[in-house]
């Protein structure tokens, strides 16, 4: 076998087949990473041959993901909303269900003028850093109990040119905000043990307890701001379905657009 650039590919789409939900998508970002260059310029130089060097630094890398390790991780880099962020195995991969709660947020944002957010559970920042793009009066402060997180949150805000309007909450000074949005970790213990392809993202970034509700009831309990918006499970929990009632809140729940319950809006009943 020659190594060119389509035998090459083909090969890796072929190795990835089974092992990931889309190998021929994988093979092409694994292949522009390994050669510094994008799918255009692939598919324009199918016949250009590739060196022994680079052909072991490809395999490796298609090793790792045939076990399961996510491409961000792979990389180093996830884009989200449009921008590109830095990302660790430190953090969680961000999901493009997570741009549809970010979206929803800003959309509203627009309508009510909002301006002062709480991002609690930043992760790598992206919740943080989109809102703080996409509306530019808008101030976020962000709290993780991951120090990791926190640091790659910052780096990502400079990277991005926002870091004079992304703060870190400060736990002895007490903030009022008119928004606090959460993508928390929400899986159950059970959820999890199940969910052998989230073996390599952080335990902590996914499990919310035993029924997987720990951090709503934390977050709602500790701030009252004008709305939450909060990434939640399908379908929509019973459990957390109480803890909203218990709480007096009433809610809004959205769909995504694979059509499950993705979205919580919520406020506090008068």
């Amino acid at each position: 076998m020659e190594f060119d650039l389509r035998n090459v590919l083909n090969f890796a789409a072929n190795y990835l087949e089974g092992k990931s939900l889309s190998p021929r998508l994988d093979a092409e970002i694994l292949l522009s990473f390994v050669l510094l260059k994008d799918k255009v310029w692939i598919y324009s130089n199918f016949d250009f041959k590739l060196d022994d060097k680079t052909i072991k630094k490809y395999q490796e890398i298609l090793n790792k993901r045939s076990q399961g390790m996510p491409i961000s991780y792979i990389t180093g880099k996830k884009t989200f909303m449009g921008l590109e962020f830095k990302i660790t195995d430190k953090v969680l991969v961000p999901r493009p269900e997570t741009e549809e709660l970010v979206e929803k947020l800003i959309s509203d944002s627009n309508k009510h003028g909002w301006k002062k957010f709480l991002d609690f559970g930043s992760g790598s920042g992206v919740i943080a850093i989109s809102i703080a793009k996409f509306l530019p009066n808008a101030k976020i402060w962000v709290i993780d109990a991951n120090k990791d997180a926190l640091d790659l949150t910052m780096e990502n805000a400079k990277k991005l040119d926002v870091e004079e309007r992304i703060h870190l909450l400060e736990k002895t000074k007490v903030e009022e905000f008119e928004i606090v949005v959460s993508n928390p970790p929400y899986l159950t213990k059970k959820e999890w043990e199940d969910s052998r392809d989230l073996h390599f993202e952080p335990y902590e970034a996914l499990v919310g307890g035993e029924d997987g509700n720990d951090f709503y009831r934390e977050i709602i309990a500790a701030y009252n701001p004008q709305r939450f918006y909060f990434e939640i499970a399908h379908p929509f929990r019973k459990s957390l379905k109480e803890i909203f009632d218990n709480f007096g809140m009433s809610y809004q729940i959205k769909k995504d657009l694979s059509g499950r319950d993705r979205i919580a809006v919520l406020r506090r009943s008068l």
